[in-house]
């Protein structure tokens, strides 16, 4: 006992005090029904937990608030998760929640619409905002537990598949309290990886409650902000989870987000091989189809070249050049024929030849011809030309 007066507050800071040393209280898990719900202007949420024999008093500060995705109402069955502590200035005990479950089915379906509805308003569903998933990627992440059969199938679907492609396997938690922060950081891992193309997450089927952490915010937040695209693989085909909704592609099954992930490089193979025999052909036919081309444009170019056409003009010059002998010669024999007449009009016509009949050609000292006697007579000297030769004379006088 201490040996003198407390005053108010240092009894209330020596019971927080008490509180805040106790390592179970620093994170409880409580199980009751809300009422007296106020969410104040401020963004925090008041409002008391009970159950039959018992109530407590309970706060939850807007930091923590905007992260659940649903507003709490009175009557609803919950799982509050938080630290239990006391408020000095009021000396009241209550417990400061950073995480509500709601608990029970019909409790857990009703949040799943409030929020389902919450996110389709933020766009969060749109289809326009969803990244295509690759036709072959290199390196596939998977967020999944490292035991259980969903990563066997998973992990056998897709080296059946396609086994050149690598796997990333990042373990965690898909079940339990610690399965949201848990699922959420394996995502986030997974997408600041340069090597990864695509993201698989999820687990193989159960009940509501157990699927539930794939529908709390900080899962939907990490699969919605993720740069790579995700596929969720969450339990059966009849399964349906909020993580289906923002994720860019839904898989009924693990063993169908493999396959969704994947091409079947059998087929794909085949498929090549069959794209190469249609290529080989029309190649082949192209190729003849050019040949031909090529031949005909050859023989074109051959029939026009400069060289088949100095043929053809050296040709051309060669008739045009026999044609221009047989023209000539045709000229000489014709000018021969006539030179030849000429001559023999020239030969009749010769004085030579008059003179070898006996004529004679008279002309005086000048050279000019005398016609006759009387003209003779006044020339001093003539000159006689006969057909042998010229005689020098004198003419007499009658």
């Amino acid at each position: 006992m201490i040996d003198r007066e407390l005053s108010v507050y240092e009894v209330n800071h020596y019971i927080k005090t008490v509180f805040a040393n106790n390592s179970i209280l620093k994170r409880v898990r409580v199980r009751g029904e809300i009422f007296n719900f106020k969410h104040h202007s401020s963004g925090h949420m008041y409002f008391s937990l009970k159950d039959d024999d018992a109530a407590l008093s309970c706060v939850m500060f807007k930091s923590d608030a905007v992260k659940l995705g649903f507003i709490p109402e009175n009557g609803m069955d919950a799982v509050l998760t938080g630290r239990i502590d006391m408020y000095e200035r009021s000396g009241q005990v209550q417990l400061y929640v950073r995480s509500i479950k709601p608990s029970g089915v019909g409790e857990l379906y009703r949040i799943f619409e409030q929020r389902k509805a919450m996110l389709s308003d933020r766009g969060w569903f749109d289809e326009s905002a969803k990244k295509p998933i690759p036709d072959y990627p290199s390196k596939i992440g998977i967020a999944t537990s490292p035991t259980g059969a969903a990563v066997r199938d998973l992990i056998s679907v897709i080296k059946r598949r396609n086994p050149v492609v690598d796997i990333l396997l990042a373990p965690c938690l898909v079940q339990g309290g610690d399965a949201v922060l848990s699922i959420a950081r394996a995502v986030e891992r997974l997408d600041a990886r340069d090597d990864v193309d695509v993201i698989i997450v999820g687990r193989g089927g159960g009940s509501m409650e157990d699927l539930w952490a794939f529908n709390e915010m900080p899962v939907l937040e990490a699969i919605h902000k993720a740069n790579k695209p995700v596929i969720s693989a969450v339990g059966h085909e009849t399964d349906f989870t909020l993580a289906d909704f923002v994720a860019d592609l839904r898989a009924p099954t693990p063993s169908a987000a493999a396959e969704l992930a994947t091409v079947d490089m059998t087929l794909s193979i085949g498929i090549l091989l069959a794209l190469a025999d249609r290529l080989s052909s029309a190649a082949k036919t192209v190729i003849s189809e050019r040949v031909s081309l090529l031949d005909t444009l050859a023989l074109r170019l051959e029939q026009n070249s400069p060289q088949r056409q100095i043929e053809r003009d050296t040709q051309y010059l060669d008739i045009l050049s026999d044609k221009m002998q047989l023209a000539m010669k045709n000229r000489l024999t014709m000018a021969g024929q006539k030179l030849q007449a000429l001559e023999e009009k020239l030969k009749a016509l010769d004085p030579k030849a008059v003179l070898g009949r006996g004529f004679t050609i008279v002309t005086d000292e000048s050279g000019r011809r005398i016609a006759g006697a009387k003209e003779a007579a006044g020339q001093s000297r003539l000159t006689l030309t006969f057909a042998d030769g010229n005689v020098k004379v004198t003419p007499m006088e009658n």
